[in-house]
């Protein structure tokens, strides 16, 4: 099957506009050829892609796939013409990266401090979002890859995983919280503290939720609850109270004295962190650079390396 992909965009703009007139008028063809092209497509695709009736066209499932595909091709197509712009500049680039928390508090910023050392004439976006959005926008050509946790969401068909390292939660606190002089600390034996947790709902509440079951003990009751890691690492800093929160994100605030973070002997599970990376889309030299920097620092880090490299995740695919 060979799908013209001038036919695709038109094909879009009918399914973004839900009807052949407004399409036409965006894509400045007459209705008539329009209509004939959608019909060729659909001959050379072999199924019916839109419903039409009165109150104009929208998209059927097989018209839902196909338009994922379309949205990638205009969004790799406005790429091209960005880096070809950037390149007369003698700009490399565009580098778009998605990010979560956990990478982006220190691996991403020593990735690209290496980036801009190694080039300095580049164009980076760093994109921070929830894990389901930011695949998505990986699916679509809208960012190069993804840095984060694995496992946490749906495994597309499109998408690999590679895992660089282990993440654990550890107990944080402040320097002076009473706690601190035990140095050796147990979940179920912290019921009495002072907590700060995420909020219900939260990838990241699901996950400690899951520790506190592992540990064999209840979920704390009151406490501060908030959806802002920033929050949560400013009231302990504040406060006596505690949270449990990656090494990752609070390498800054231990450096500065401001923080201390312990093991818990009852909490042995982990989660995969690493790169989620589109299994076919084509990467300019300055993305490959940018993964292989990832790798290398993961690699030559003690503190990293010493759980690295682990096997590929393997989770039931989406298509």
């Amino acid at each position: 099957m060979k799908i013209d992909p001038r036919r695709l965009m038109e094909f879009l703009a009918v399914a973004r506009h839900g009807s052949f007139n407004s399409a036409a008028a965006a894509s400045r063809v007459s209705q008539p050829a329009l209509s004939k092209n959608i019909a060729l497509l659909e001959r050379e695709t072999g199924v019916r892609l839109l419903e039409r009736d009165r109150t104009g066209a929208r998209l059927n499932s097989f018209g839902e796939s196909l338009a994922h595909y379309a949205e990638a091709l205009e969004t790799l197509l406005a790429r091209a013409a960005e880096e070809l712009t950037l390149k007369r500049q003698g700009i490399e680039g565009p580098l778009a990266v998605g990010v979560t928390p956990v990478a982006a508090a220190t691996l991403v910023p020593r990735a690209l401090e290496v980036l801009t050392r190694q080039t300095p004439r580049i164009m980076v976006s760093v994109v921070e979002g929830l894990d389901d959005e930011l695949s998505l926008h990986l699916r679509q050509g809208q960012l190069d890859l993804i840095v984060g946790p694995l496992g946490v969401g749906p495994h597309y068909e499109d998408l690999v995983e590679e895992p660089l390292f282990m993440d654990r939660a550890e107990l944080i606190m402040r320097p002076g919280n009473p706690l601190a002089a035990a140095g050796a600390f147990n979940l179920r034996d912290l019921q009495s503290a002072s907590w700060v947790l995420p909020s219900a709902g939260s990838v990241f509440r699901r996950q400690l939720e899951t520790l506190f079951v592992t540990a064999g003990t209840r979920w704390p009751t009151g406490g501060i609850t908030t959806n802002s890691i920033l929050a949560i690492k400013s009231v302990v800093m504040t406060t006596d109270s505690v949270a449990l929160m990656s090494p990752q994100l609070t390498a800054v605030e231990r450096a500065a004295g401001r923080l201390c973070s312990f093991p818990l002997a009852d909490v042995r599970s982990a989660r995969p962190v690493g790169l989620i990376l589109s299994a076919k889309a084509p990467r300019n030299p300055l993305t490959a650079r940018f993964i292989d920097i990832i790798r290398g620092i993961v690699q030559g880090d003690p503190h990293l390396a010493g759980d690295a490299v682990l096997p590929q995740v393997k989770r039931p695919a989406v298509p």
